[in-house]
């Protein structure tokens, strides 16, 4: 419950934000009542307020607050979450209060070292990406071009997420993180397997909760999106405990 009142406040919050800069914005835009050339000009002087002036600069600076806001809550949040997995005779509360108080530190160096991993090929494709717009004049071919590397980075990204979440259990049972790494290499198939069971369930439970907001539109669709993240948290977890199963099986296993 944590994790999805965690999640819909952070939503909510990024709704009104969005909302605030999006809703007056759309009540200047031309539409089709008037000429093309006032949509063209609408659009030109868009791009002139946005680039030769700093009214974007206070939305910027309010979103990287936002962003350094869940960067904070996020890893104290994992700390209670693995803690809680990990002891599971002490009672929820306090044990997800004792797990933030006990690995918070830890797990916010791991978070701040996983976002470094994760972000360090852009070092790379951003130059990479520049000389290919200004050589492309087709999108097409641009987008086409920019694919693979795009999925190379997504796949790069989710290796160093779940190499991160087997170095905090480690962590959460007192194991030495490189051990994680070594039980990653040796049982690959089994925790990739099960990972990505798990992840097909809940990309099959998004489609479908988004499939049903596009049809039935209004509160209906509020209300089913609601409980698609109640089951999105509930799949997050099934994921997490899952992954935590093998870990205690492998450890087990190897300390025997």
């Amino acid at each position: 419950m944590v994790l999805f009142i965690y999640q819909f406040t952070w939503g909510f919050v990024l709704y009104r934000f969005i909302n605030s800069i999006v809703t007056p914005l759309m009540h200047r835009y031309p539409g089709n009542a008037l000429a093309p050339d006032a949509v063209q000009l609408f659009l030109a002087e868009a791009q002139f307020r946005l680039m030769k002036t700093d009214l974007s600069h206070a939305y910027l600076w309010l979103l990287f607050g936002l962003l350094i806001i869940r960067m904070l809550v996020t890893p104290l949040i994992d700390a209670g979450v693995f803690y809680s997995l990990h002891h599971t005779h002490l009672n929820s509360g306090y044990r997800f209060f004792r797990g933030i108080k006990q690995l918070g530190g830890a797990f916010f160096l791991y978070y701040i070292l996983r976002i470094v991993l994760t972000l360090a090929p852009l070092y790379w494709i951003i130059p990479m990406a520049r000389k290919s717009i200004a050589g492309y004049v087709a999108y097409d071919d641009l987008l086409l071009k920019l694919l693979p590397y795009a999925g190379a980075c997504l796949v790069y990204g989710y290796l160093i997420n779940l190499c991160f979440t087997f170095v905090q259990m480690a962590k959460t049972t007192e194991h030495h993180p490189f051990k994680s790494l070594w039980i990653i290499i040796r049982h690959a198939l089994v925790i990739l397997s099960l990972t990505a069971l798990i992840l097909l369930i809940t990309g099959a439970v998004t489609i479908i909760a988004m499939a049903a907001s596009l049809i039935w539109a209004g509160l209906i669709a509020l209300i089913g999106y609601q409980l698609y993240r109640l089951i999105h948290v509930f799949c997050r977890l099934w994921l997490l405990t899952s992954q935590y199963q093998v870990w205690m099986s492998k450890t087990d296993s190897h300390s025997v």
